[in-house]
């Protein structure tokens, strides 16, 4: 007689052992697929052999098949990262939507970077750090703090920064030491996108260096496309011909000046050349006569421009600027003098980890860019424009990932006038040798060897020696 259980023919002779087994191991499934009787229960199969059933009573086929258990494998673990890992962005991750819009962005404002040595004028970068974003709007929070530790072998007015028309002709030895923080800068870069998708900034940077430690402005400026309007550096200078110095002060030659302005910057025939032109404020500085009382006065607005040819190996600039000065004597129209002057600067690699840099600068009445008077006496009544010529080169290597070295050295000589005292200035020299270490990312330790000259108009010579140690510590 044949039995047949869920379809499937079984062998006789295997049945009783495969339930038995399965008994064991499987109770809910023999549960469902045989009969249960309270009591053992003989049956005969079709040839006639009687056989003792057990408590469940199998259906039996003659054909074989073995139903005994397979060995089941465990299904793959899924693919988890470690703890450690959990911050860590896949390699495939996208880009932001917000932040991609305004990172690796260059301005037409900005000079170019040649990433030797250390940047102590431009910007930081937008690229990482502390940045705050919402809706099509993002803000990057910068700036280090800076501790400087002075010592002066000689006497120098100027106790915070090496300015060598402050080092004093025939004064008695003495020494200084002196430490400070106030070159500490705070910057807040904001860019958001414009209804045509132009990206639009804003930039505020200042300091401490003022009287009584106050925090002082340094940059104020918008600027979208080819427009930048507020207060920043002077397009007459070139920040990235400017030197590395621990120094706040820098090279006797080197112009510094920020102020308020109107600038537009585009390239200029092709993409390796730009010019750009500005209506900036002025400031025109008089050495009256003596016995002669008025004013300075400032009729018109400086005029500047620049032609920039930039390339990957190099940047070079050549500036112009023209403006009109006057001087107001008690009672008195405005006296008016045409000035101009002319910046050249370049920058280059001269090796892979090794940048050289120089500046010529010269006009007539452009001494206030330098802090030097514009104009000065030719007589007991008269006064007339002062000519200024001054030169730099220097030199930045980086010795390996984290030690970097400057050398700079500047001449600054004044036309002087017949009506000038004999102990007003004729000519300045600084030197500036620095090594610095960078042990870890955002922190750097800097020594540096200043040495000045002041040169008087009669002749007397007075100098300076310095050594400065610096802590800078970079927000990120």
């Amino acid at each position: 007689m044949l039995f047949w259980f869920i379809g499937l023919p079984i062998n006789v002779a295997s049945a009783d052992d495969w339930f038995r087994d399965a008994e064991e191991a499987y109770p809910d499934v023999t549960s469902h697929f045989a009969q249960q009787f309270d009591y053992p229960r003989a049956s005969r199969s079709q040839s006639g052999e009687v056989m003792l059933a057990s408590h469940y009573q199998p259906v039996v086929t003659t054909t074989e098949v073995d139903l005994r258990p397979t060995t089941l494998s465990p299904p793959e673990p899924p693919n988890l990262l470690p703890v450690s890992a959990k911050f860590v962005q896949p390699a495939t991750a996208s880009v932001d939507p917000v932040l991609q819009n305004f990172s690796g962005r260059q301005f037409m404002s900005e000079s170019r970077r040649l990433d030797i040595g250390f940047d102590f004028y431009s910007a930081p970068s937008f690229d990482e750090g502390l940045i705050i974003y919402g809706d099509n709007v993002a803000m990057k929070i910068g700036g280090y703090v800076k501790a400087d530790f002075i010592y002066d072998f000689n006497p120098i007015d100027s106790t915070d920064s090496f300015v060598t028309t402050d080092i004093p002709v025939g004064a008695p030895p003495r020494t200084n030491s002196r430490f400070h923080a106030r070159q500490t800068r705070m910057s807040f870069d904001t860019r958001w996108l414009s209804i045509n998708d132009d990206v639009v900034r804003i930039y505020v940077e200042g300091d401490f260096f003022s009287d009584d430690d106050q925090f002082r402005l340094r940059h104020a400026y918008g600027e979208s496309g080819h427009l930048l309007v507020g207060r920043t550096f002077t397009t007459f200078t070139d920040t990235s011909a400017a030197p590395a110095t621990l120094d706040f002060e820098g090279s006797v030659s080197a112009v510094n000046r920020r102020q308020a302005q109107a600038r537009w910057t585009t390239n200029f025939l092709r993409e390796d050349l730009e010019v750009a032109v500005a209506v900036e404020d002025t400031r025109f500085i008089v050495e009256a006569p003596m016995g002669i009382m008025g004013e300075s006065r400032s009729p018109s607005p400086d005029f500047v421009g620049h032609l920039r040819l930039d390339k990957d190996w190099g940047q070079f600039q050549i500036a112009s600027l023209h403006r009109v000065g006057g001087f107001q004597p008690d009672g008195q129209e405005v006296l008016t003098r045409y000035a101009w002057g002319f910046n050249f600067t370049g920058v280059m690699l001269v090796r892979p980890r090794t940048k050289a840099y120089y500046q010529i600068v010269f006009g007539d009445g452009i001494g206030s860019y330098r802090g030097l008077p514009d104009a000065a006496p030719i007589s007991a009544t008269q006064s007339d424009l002062l000519s200024m010529v001054g030169w730099m080169v220097g030199m930045t290597h980086d010795w390996n990932d984290e030690w970097s070295s400057n050398f700079t050295y500047a001449e600054n000589t004044l036309d002087n006038l017949p009506g000038q005292s004999g102990d007003d200035v004729h000519e300045t020299t600084y030197l500036a040798v620095n090594l610095i270490w960078q042990p870890t990312d955002r922190f750097r330790i800097g020594t540096e060897y200043l040495y000045g000259i002041r040169e008087n108009i009669n002749g007397d010579v007075g100098a300076a020696n310095r050594l400065q140690t610096s802590f800078i510590f970079d927000l990120p």
